[in-house]
């Protein structure tokens, strides 16, 4: 039986992922390089995987159409292709036999994936049409007390913000500027807040759709939908 090599991050299983594996398995025995978590997020970023490396095996396990999965740390399957020796190396999507990584060592066949399925897509079709209302003191930069002037930004959780924002997500924050606790401007008018505000956010590189000063100051917020900043901010 000929042994059949493909690899992948296969971050969140979907149609494309499942029709390339019946395509291998069609061929022969199928092994499949998993890409681990730091190669990952080489590769992608420090927000991927979403899954881990042992729960991405375990899923691909489950398939019948897959006989064994390795899980590999290089930026490439190059090491992995040598030790494995297949007869045939299938790669999804628009690349040329010659473009795949170890196509001098065993023969090369392309799938053409379905249209429209990736997993970078399906993360952003989740946050489509989300609505997030955010905080900004403490939860987009340095809580400053009150002196808001000297508030830093938080640039790594502005990137997941910003994130968002970019795949669809509606970027709402609110904030309690403005209602008394402010330690040098209490004569300020709100709009004078509003504009400062808007140009630290602006200055900081946030993307937004709308800003809000009247949140009540307080000590504590109890909202059913809340969410710890903590836990939100967490990779």
């Amino acid at each position: 039986m000929k042994t059949i090599f493909t690899n992948g991050c296969f971050d969140i299983l979907h149609r494309g992922h499942i029709e390339l594996l019946q395509y291998c398995k069609s061929m022969g025995k199928v092994v499949v390089g998993l890409n681990s978590d730091d190669s990952i997020r080489r590769l992608k970023g420090s927000k991927r995987p979403v899954n881990n490396q042992e729960d991405r095996k375990k899923l691909l396990q489950a398939l019948n159409c897959v006989d064994e999965v390795i899980i590999f740390s290089e930026n490439t399957p190059l090491q992995l292709i040598k030790n494995v020796k297949p007869d045939t190396i299938v790669k999804g999507g628009d690349y040329k036999e010659s473009e795949v990584v170890g196509n001098e060592l065993a023969e090369v066949k392309i799938f053409n994936f379905i249209q429209g399925y990736s997993s970078t897509k399906t993360l952003s079709k989740i946050n489509t049409d989300k609505t997030y209302v955010v905080d900004i003191d403490g939860t987009i930069c340095t809580n400053s007390n009150g002196n808001y002037e000297n508030a830093k930004p938080l640039y790594d959780r502005i990137s997941k913000i910003n994130q968002l924002y970019n795949s669809g997500g509606t970027i709402i924050f609110q904030t309690a500027r403005g209602m008394g606790r402010h330690n040098n401007k209490r004569d300020l008018a709100i709009s004078d807040f509003y504009d400062f505000t808007k140009k630290q956010l602006d200055s900081w590189g946030v993307k937004y759709h709308q800003l809000f000063l009247g949140k009540p100051a307080g000590d504590r917020y109890i909202d059913d939908k809340g969410i710890n900043d903590v836990e939100f901010f967490r990779d």
